[in-house]
């Protein structure tokens, strides 16, 4: 866990979520020129996707994360971490749509190219998570290979401002004065490392598509089916309504959003170029 690097001010959140965009960018494209598609299309759409995302998983964190007790400044301290990626993704998905359509660009095209830079980016933000200590695992078994326990990073006051240590004091787990917090699940990697690979699968998947707008529906289904079994188990946040956490239904209904583009494409969607020549031919 660390939270910021050689300046106080320098938050290592803030850096890995800079990394993931432009990891996401260079990937897509990369992409695009490869489909002979202009590369400052995908420029502009990641950079608008970018701050309509961060407007989006902020907005979606302050409603449903935030803490009675602060400010509704806090909202613009996005250095610090908490952004919800669902709220990110409608954002971005939004936002994106209306520069696409003015653009004039082939909407679903644009929007494969772009996907697997989505799931790269997300993965570059778990890591930030894992080094900012949120987004946390529950309790591991201490002979567990790869448990970690989180430092209690205590203010000026002595009072401990880790969230994985003040969360497992306030449960009277651990004493105030414990060096460090129970061996968790490093659910933050086990979810980067999950991400990482489903990047791959998109990326193979290409190859394969018949539709345009398939790559999209399938970085939907698979971020939600990832998110739902990391939220077995993540220990960060208690259930909001009818037993599930807010991720869980948020991954429930990108899951539906996802199969019903997916099956809506293969039945309407553009063909690829191969698959239309296939057609003609």
């Amino acid at each position: 866990m660390k939270p910021t690097l050689f300046l106080p001010f320098i938050h290592t959140y803030g850096v890995m979520l800079a990394v993931g965009f432009y990891a996401g960018w260079w990937l897509a494209a990369r992409r695009a020129r490869a489909e002979n598609v202009d590369p400052d299309t995908i420029g502009n759409l990641v950079l608008i996707s970018i701050v309509a995302g961060v407007i989006g998983s902020r907005a979606v964190w302050f409603l449903f994360y935030r803490s009675s007790s602060e400010s509704w400044w806090v909202f613009f301290e996005v250095w610090k971490g908490g952004l919800v990626f669902y709220g990110g993704l409608i954002g971005a998905v939004l936002a994106g749509y209306v520069y696409l359509r003015w653009r004039g660009a082939e909407i679903w095209h644009v929007a494969d190219l772009a996907a697997p830079g989505v799931a790269i980016g997300q993965a570059f933000g778990r890591i930030g998570c894992f080094l900012n200590g949120c987004c946390h695992g529950g309790v591991a078994s201490a002979a567990f290979p790869i448990a970690v326990s989180f430092p209690p990073l205590r203010d000026e006051m002595g009072v401990p401002t880790g969230a994985v240590f003040r969360d497992h004091a306030n449960q009277g787990w651990i004493l105030d004065n414990a060096t460090a917090s129970l061996p968790v699940h490093p659910a933050q990697l086990y979810a980067s490392a999950s991400l990482f690979l489903i990047t791959a699968l998109l990326l193979v998947a290409t190859r394969y598509k018949r539709r345009h707008g398939e790559i999209l529906a399938l970085v939907f289904i698979l971020n939600a089916v990832s998110r739902l079994g990391m939220e077995l188990i993540r220990r960060d946040v208690p259930p909001t309504a009818f037993g599930l956490t807010a991720g869980q239904m948020g991954a429930a209904a990108v899951l539906a959003v996802g199969v019903g583009l997916f099956v809506w494409m293969r039945r309407r969607g553009k063909p690829v170029a191969w698959e239309a020549e296939e057609a003609r031919g």
